[in-house]
């Protein structure tokens, strides 16, 4: 890849993670992009020399996971490190996932194969469990992912939360979704084995 393929790339992930309607995938990643306007750009040598250090496959992955680090996708605050960070993360996820789960079953009470549901309630006025747990960083945004990919939440969230917050993230959890490797059985193995653990 050179440099203003790599920026289309960035360009077409940026409409997936912003924008409702578009969809990396189905649109094949094209975009508008005129290479003038891509020379005249004074971050040019930014995607310049990220064709020369990545693979197509691991920027591509480069680019996702700093897009959900800075979801509005300033080139300017993109990094090498996030990226390690986040290979990391997925190298761990399945132990990450179960802590999460653990966490979230210590929010509510026993049986909890019974109130399980709890956690995706939702209330006029108030969040649920699950929504609250993420936004004091204490599940990743891979959990929230599973959970919807797996379970669906969303549209039940959408018929009661009107904070605005809630419009930014859930997009940002939809948008992940298909860049995640999520099987569904392994995940269900984990919440259920986590549960019989708790009893």
């Amino acid at each position: 890849m050179n440099g203003f393929e790599v920026y289309q790339m960035y360009l077409s992930l940026k409409q997936h993670f912003t924008r409702e309607q578009y969809d990396y995938f189905r649109y094949g990643g094209r975009t508008r992009a005129k290479e003038t306007t891509f020379l005249k750009r004074k971050d040019s040598y930014f995607f310049k020399k990220l064709a020369t250090r990545y693979s197509k496959e691991d920027l591509l992955l480069y680019l996702v996971s700093n897009f959900i680090t800075d979801f509005g996708g300033y080139v300017r605050n993109f990094s090498d490190d996030v990226y390690k960070k986040w290979k990391i993360k997925q190298e761990s996820f399945t132990y990450k996932f179960k802590q999460d789960v653990e966490y979230l079953l210590d929010e509510v009470e026993a049986p909890y194969e019974d109130n399980f549901d709890q956690l995706f309630r939702t209330e006029p006025g108030r969040h649920p469990i699950l929504l609250k747990s993420f936004y004091a960083n204490e599940i990743s945004l891979e959990t929230m992912a599973v959970f919807e990919h797996c379970l669906g939440y969303v549209k039940n969230f959408d018929s009661t939360i009107t904070d605005p917050v809630w419009v930014e993230t859930r997009l940002q959890i939809i948008k992940y979704i298909p860049f995640l490797n999520i099987e569904c059985s392994k995940y269900r193995k984990v919440i259920l084995e986590t549960i019989e653990r708790k009893l």
